[in-house]
């Protein structure tokens, strides 16, 4: 089953045309067009299921709303999986954490420590992490780079996710886009955790960034914890699988990264790898 675990959406009015204009040009001038309308063309037609984030990052000035990811995932409601995303500086943060599980429908949590502004280890997050666990929903973690000015680079490391593993182990999380730049650090939480998964998205398609990546999670026996993912819109579902591919046989010559390695990426990490369970089963 070919699973898409990372795609974004959202509407023009919940970028600022700054933050769309940035994210184009430092993307190489990737399409920054994720509507509901080509979500539903280049994601939803081409793989069986998918996840698809909210984003929540107020000082950034980016808002897609819980409400609008839940309306659309409802439309596939055996398929896609929402994740809803809260600014653990929100006083009500919490309380829409809940209602967006709860009341919408929505079965993981978004958080980007880089984009959102906040310390993954302070008191504020904490209390989100603790509803979480209770609610055994899995956190996907932005914990990578970013590329807003004022983005804060010193709260993406992964290795500030060590000390929230071993305080909540049966909590499973996704530390998205391999870590990047910090893959190294990010295969060494998998070794140390086994219910953290990492994805390839968004660095998936900067070839030797992703080749270098993959190769250490071959040497340290983590590739089962990687998550297939395109990052839509930054690439389509089926522009990710072919880059993803073609890591396998662009570097002649040097260890390889066998064919039957990617697709057991893309098609062996059902979801119930995350959940422990098939979320979507009761539905």
């Amino acid at each position: 089953m070919l699973i898409d675990w990372h795609t974004n959406l959202w509407l023009d009015e919940h970028l600022t045309e700054e933050h769309r204009r940035d994210m184009n040009v430092r993307s190489g001038g990737r399409k920054t067009d994720a509507s509901p309308q080509r979500h539903e063309r280049d994601v939803a037609g081409v793989a069986d299921r998918f996840g698809v984030v909210a984003i929540r990052w107020p000082r950034l000035g980016v808002d897609v709303p819980n409400d609008f990811v839940a309306d659309y995932v409802s439309r596939f409601p055996d398929r896609a999986v929402g994740f809803a995303c809260v600014d653990p500086m929100d006083p009500g943060a919490p309380d829409e954490l809940e209602r967006a599980i709860k009341t919408l429908g929505l079965h993981g949590l978004k958080l980007g420590p880089t984009y959102q502004g906040f310390d993954p280890w302070s008191n504020e997050a904490w209390q989100l992490y603790e509803i979480a666990n209770d609610l055994r929903i899995p956190i996907l973690w932005h914990q990578a780079s970013a590329f807003p000015a004022q983005s804060i680079l010193e709260y993406g490391r992964p290795y500030l996710i060590d000390k929230i593993a071993r305080a909540f182990p049966d909590m499973r999380m996704i530390l998205a886009h391999f870590g990047k730049p910090w893959a190294n650090e990010t295969v060494h939480i998998l070794r140390k955790h086994k219910q953290i998964f990492t994805d390839v998205s968004a660095v998936v398609y900067r070839s030797w960034e992703m080749y270098d990546a993959l190769l250490r999670a071959k040497d340290y026996g983590v590739m089962d914890q990687v998550l297939f993912g395109s990052d839509f819109p930054v690439q389509t579902t089926t522009e990710a699988l072919a880059s993803l591919r073609n890591v396998a046989a662009e570097y002649q010559g040097m260890p390889r990264i066998s064919d039957t390695v990617i697709e057991d990426i893309i098609f062996n990490r059902p979801f119930d790898l995350v959940w422990g369970r098939d979320p979507l089963a009761a539905i």
